[in-house]
């Protein structure tokens, strides 16, 4: 491996003397090739020996002319050589910045506890290189889940006993995730301004504790929070469409006005959350528990409501056309969908 690295600049410089030496050959040759000195045949018509010379020297001018025209070409391409390789180092330079800047961000991400300030700049960091390079968004969105993954996490306790919760009391006195993890709080904020696509992979944020999260106006897409608690959550009128809730604690929590369309709320446990009004239009409330929850005005157009417990729901005004429900689908009692 050494001589081959050792035999490389010889052979660059090869290439060179080669292309350097085609130049030099192209300058004299072609002028000779295109306009070639005038023959005794061709200047035997001509009586006067000063015309002659005369028409020697506009001959040269013209192999000159040409030589000129092919000096400014190669000109041109050694400038267009020049820039190509500038851009290239440019790019190399820049793609040695972002990782640079992207190592220095997840070196912040794994500060101490007592560090929190630095941790929070770490992820504001990563959503500022989000921006700056494309190619790298989806590498941050995984790394900012993964860190709430770590630092808020969540245990899933429906897997070793199908029919309790965790937690079976909502703890409505716990601080805002504002103040208890405001470094998770604000991993969640970024991820809310990340753009997603449906057709794009879940993002995996299962088995997360969210208790008590204030969304605002928050935009989730194509998220998964599977197995996760986000019991007395604030997030009306937030953007959830196409996201997975299979198991979630979503007990008290407002969904007003939110736009939950084509999510997956299968197993959820939903009991007296606020989803007035909310549009959960081809989700899939399948096995959920939603007693005494809050759907006046809710969209529940082909929505998916097998094994759903709805007792004590408030429904008036939703809109349940093409739903799909079984016998062990339970309404309030004296509704009749």
């Amino acid at each position: 491996m050494a001589k081959v690295h050792q035999e490389r600049p010889w052979i660059t410089w090869a290439v060179l003397t080669s292309v350097i030496l085609a130049a030099f050959a192209a300058l004299i040759l072609i002028p000779v090739w295109l306009k070639p000195p005038l023959s005794k045949a061709d200047l035997k018509a001509v009586p006067a020996g000063e015309q002659r010379v005369t028409l020697q020297q506009a001959q040269g001018q013209l192999q000159n002319s040409i030589r000129t025209t092919l000096l400014q070409g190669l000109a041109g391409v050694v400038v267009l050589a020049g820039a190509v390789a500038t851009w290239r180092q440019l790019r190399i330079t820049r793609e040695g910045h972002i990782t640079d800047r992207l190592t220095h961000a997840i070196d912040q991400l794994g500060a101490d506890d007592e560090k929190l300030d630095v941790r929070i700049g770490g992820i504001y960091a990563l959503e500022r290189l989000a921006k700056d390079s494309a190619s790298d968004r989806l590498a941050i969105a995984e790394i900012l889940a993964a860190f709430m993954r770590i630092h808020a996490p969540w245990p899933a306790g429906h897997r070793s006993h199908p029919d309790q919760h965790p937690t079976p009391n909502v703890d409505e006195t716990m601080l805002w995730l504002t103040d208890r993890a405001p470094d998770v709080r604000t991993a969640l904020l970024v991820l809310g301004r990340y753009p997603r696509r449906d057709s794009e992979q879940h993002l995996a944020l299962r088995r997360v504790d969210l208790r008590r999260t204030n969304f605002y106006h928050g935009t989730l897409i194509n998220v998964d929070l599977a197995d996760s608690n986000l019991s007395a959550c604030w997030a009306a009128d937030v953007h959830w469409e196409s996201c997975r809730f299979r198991n979630t604690d979503l007990r008290k929590t407002v969904l007003s006005r939110a736009q939950l369309n084509r999510s997956n709320f299968a197993g959820a446990h939903l009991q007296e959350a606020n989803l007035q009004e909310a549009s959960l239009e081809d989700a899939s409330l399948r096995g959920a528990n939603l007693r005494t929850a809050d759907l006046r005005g809710s969209k529940l157009t082909r929505t998916d409501l097998r094994g759903v417990d709805l007792t004590g729901a408030h429904l008036d005004g939703a809109q349940l056309t093409d739903v799909k429900t079984d016998p062990a689908t339970t309404w309030p009692v004296g509704f009749t969908p």
